[in-house]
Parts: C-alpha cells; sequence; structure tokens
C-alpha cells in the first residue's frame, strides 16, 4: 500500500483541471535572476548623434529587424520615430505586420520575404518592399502598376541584389523607366575598416550603377558606414547597431551612449580549498583557498559560452574574474577580495554596463557584436528605461537632447504615415 502511494500521488496531480495547472503556474513568479535593462532614451541619443554626424540632408532611417537586435521591436521603434525617425527597415513581412498593428506612424521597407508571392500585404499596408532579384522586379514591372519599391544592388558583398549584367537588362528592357525605384541601395562589407579598400571599390561600383538608374534617393551606409565620411553617406544611411550603442567602428572617444545594462544575482556564496577545480573540464583550478560566488545567469541567456576565464563582473568598486567554464544557467566568480558584508545571497552584480560593453564582452569571446546583442535579447527578461536620468546613470554626463530640427523631415515620395 505504502508503495503505491507515490503512484496514486503522481496519477491524481496529473489528472487535474487545466484550470487548476494554470493558477498554480500563475502563483510562481519567475525568478529574476537575471536583470537586462535597455535604455530607451540612450537610443534616442544615439538617433540624434548619428543625425548631427551626417548632417541636416541626410535622412537616418533605422533597423530594426531580428525584433530591434534583440531589443524589443515595438519598443525600440516608438522610442525612435518619438526622437523623429520615419524611415524603418524589418527583416521580414511578420515584422512589418506588428508595426503596422501597433499604429507605427513611419514608413516601413522590408529587407527580404517572398515579395512576389506576398505583394497584396504589401500593398495594403502600404509597405516597402527591398527588390533583391530579378524575379521581384519582373513582378513590378509585369503589373502595369505603380509600385513604390527599394532596389538593392549587389556591389560586392555576394548576399543578395541585383548584379550590374542585371540593371544593364533591367536598363535596355526600359524597366527602371517605366518603374523607377524610390531608392537604390547596397551595403558594405569591409565598413568597420576604414582603410580597407573594398570600401572605396563597392563605392564605385555603386556609382556605376546608379548612373544607370537616377533614383530619387541613394543609400550605401550601414551603422559603421556613418564614419567613413560623406563620400558614403549620400541621401539615406541605414542604422541598426549604432543605435543600440555597438561601436563595431571602434571610433575614439566612443560617441555613442550605452544602451544595455546586464546584471545578475548571487545564489550562493562558498568557501573552496587551494587546488579545487571550478566548473566543467576543470579549466581552473584555485590557487589560493578561495571563495566564490554562484552566479544565476550563462549561456543560455545568452552570455558566450567562450568567455569563461575571461571577462569580470564588477560590484561598487569591485572587480571579480568569472572563473571556470559558463554552464547553461549558472557562472562562477571569486570573491575572495570582496568584503564579506558586500557579496551575499541576493545581490546583484554587473557584467556589462558603462565600463564593460558589448563590444567589450563580444571581443572577449571573439564573437560579433550583433551576435551577442540578439541573443542577450532573446534570453533575458527585458526591462526598460526611459527617463533623462537613467541615461546619466548608464553614463556620466549631461543627456542628449532628444528632439531637433534634423529629424522633423519627411519624404513624401516615399509615402510615411
Amino acid at each position: 500500500m505504502t508503495a503505491n502511494m507515490p503512484v496514486a500521488g503522481l496519477r491524481s496531480f496529473l489528472s487535474e483541471a487545466p484550470q487548476t495547472w494554470e493558477k498554480k503556474m500563475l502563483s510562481l513568479a519567475p525568478r529574476a535572476d537575471v536583470v537586462f535593462e535597455i535604455n530607451l532614451n540612450a537610443v534616442q541619443a544615439n538617433f540624434q548623434t548619428i543625425s548631427a554626424v551626417v548632417g541636416p540632408y541626410v535622412r537616418v532611417a533605422a533597423v530594426v529587424k531580428s525584433d530591434g537586435y534583440g531589443l524589443g521591436l515595438i519598443e525600440i521603434t516608438r522610442a525612435l520615430v518619438t526622437a523623429g525617425c520615419d524611415l524603418l527597415f524589418v527583416g521580414d513581412l511578420h515584422e512589418a505586420l506588428l508595426l503596422r498593428s501597433s499604429k507605427i506612424g513611419a514608413a516601413v521597407a522590408v529587407l527580404c520575404d517572398e515579395f512576389t508571392r506576398l505583394r497584396q500585404y504589401y500593398r495594403s499596408d502600404r509597405l516597402i518592399p527591398v527588390v533583391n532579384n530579378c524575379g521581384e522586379l519582373d513582378t513590378i514591372s509585369a503589373s502595369g502598376e505603380a509600385q513604390i519599391y527599394f532596389l538593392n544592388v549587389e556591389t560586392g558583398f555576394s548576399r543578395q541584389g541585383l548584379t550590374f549584367n542585371d540593371i544593364r537588362r533591367g536598363y535596355l528592357c526600359g524597366t527602371f523607366k517605366q518603374h523607377p525605384p524610390s531608392v537604390v541601395m547596397s551595403h558594405l562589407a569591409c565598413s568597420d575598416r576604414v582603410a580597407d579598400a573594398t570600401n572605396v571599390l563597392q563605392r564605385n561600383r555603386f556609382r556605376a550603377i546608379s548612373d544607370l538608374l537616377e533614383p530619387a534617393r541613394y543609400s550605401l551606409a550601414a551603422s559603421a558606414g556613418v564614419w567613413l565620411g560623406k563620400a558614403y553617406h549620400l541621401d539615406i544611411v541605414r542604422v541598426g547597431s549604432a543605435l543600440y550603442g555597438l561601436n563595431n567602428a571602434g571610433i575614439q572617444p566612443n560617441p555613442l551612449q550605452p544602451v544595455v545594462r546586464l546584471r545578475a544575482k548571487i545564489l550562493d556564496v562558498r568557501n573552496v580549498p587551494k587546488g579545487e577545480a571550478v566548473g566543467y573540464g576543470a579549466t581552473f583550478r584555485t590557487i589560493r583557498a578561495s571563495r566564490i560566488a554562484i552566479l544565476g545567469i550563462g549561456y543560455k541567456h545568452g552570455v558566450p559560452w567562450a568567455c569563461g576565464n575571461k571577462i569580470y563582473v564588477r560590484l561598487a568598486e569591485y572587480s571579480a574574474p568569472v572563473i571556470g567554464r559558463m554552464s547553461m544557467e549558472y557562472a562562477v566568480v571569486d570573491v575572495t577580495d570582496f568584503p564579506e558584508a558586500l557579496c551575499g545571497p541576493g545581490v546583484f552584480v554587473e557584467l556589462l554596463g558603462e565600463t564593460f560593453t558589448v563590444n567589450d564582452l563580444a571581443a572577449a569571446a571573439d564573437v560579433y557584436p550583433q551576435e551577442v546583442l540578439t541573443r542577450l535579447g532573446a534570453g533575458c527578461t527585458r526591462r526598460y528605461v526611459n527617463d533623462s536620468s537613467a541615461t546619466a546613470g548608464f553614463r556620466a554626463g549631461q543627456p542628449v537632447q532628444t528632439t531637433g530640427p534634423i529629424s522633423s523631415r519627411s519624404c513624401p515620395e516615399l509615402g510615411p504615415e
């Protein structure tokens, strides 16, 4: 009888009504072991910084693809539109329709999503397709109807876009005379390296293609390309990573506001004798009697696995190294030199902030900064901050104004709402 009781109890538990399960789940608040703060005021400040760099005659479009680089498509976009941004680039039709359903008042261009098959959605929701191949261009030509579209041309990235021969054939057939693109655009492969000759090669190829098309607008530079100078700014710059605080071009002093802050809770503190292994693979052994703290953060939250034994966390004026490999849900830090009263269970330490940024973390783990940002955004619960005092808390100094004449322009031929 006693042996059967656990089985009977399990059967009773599994037979509970779904409503009972839901109530139990709702009563269990998720553990807040990780705090991922996103400073919307800093995003707006970075938009204004880029606007000031390119000047009043260049339009700053925001690239908000991949869920706003992992930071939240709707929240990021609303902050940018409030700052004056009126042209948005999204990754696919799903993101575009989310913006439309959220009543975001800006022109929306879709970088890639089967325009030929899904054309009715573009028309009904006033979305701008980015044409990436001859098939999509043929769809516009065969329709015989007016269609606002951006034309992506291949200049040395070998990913998407019409080649020079594609453009020449369309030119000879009169396609572009009957259906001219509103914007001709391309993408630089090496813009984060100012001296790379590929930048000049792509700019020259872009000029040669554009001479055949004579569109209303030209766009070549993305975030890092902004720092290449006015020869690359043209009419529109398409800025993504820089809005989110990523300084991929390595400009010093860094003109961008840090946007994210990452903190993790100490779950446990324990004493470990000299010579003991820490973590998988025993990649770290204590060289002294040590006090270690277990943090409730790991690679499931987006922190790169490769940063074990390579980065530090901060608490007040102290820093502590991450020791051993990152686990799925845990990291270990050596807090031997911390005052015992300062770091106990429940205390939060900082992994990312003003002094150690996403770019720094990416460099330590030898990964791409955009990869780190999107993974953190997908793996952590986001917390938004949007007041000027928060910007000052992220970085010393006066907050940048988030309104101004530079961002109030519109481009009627692109159809902003």
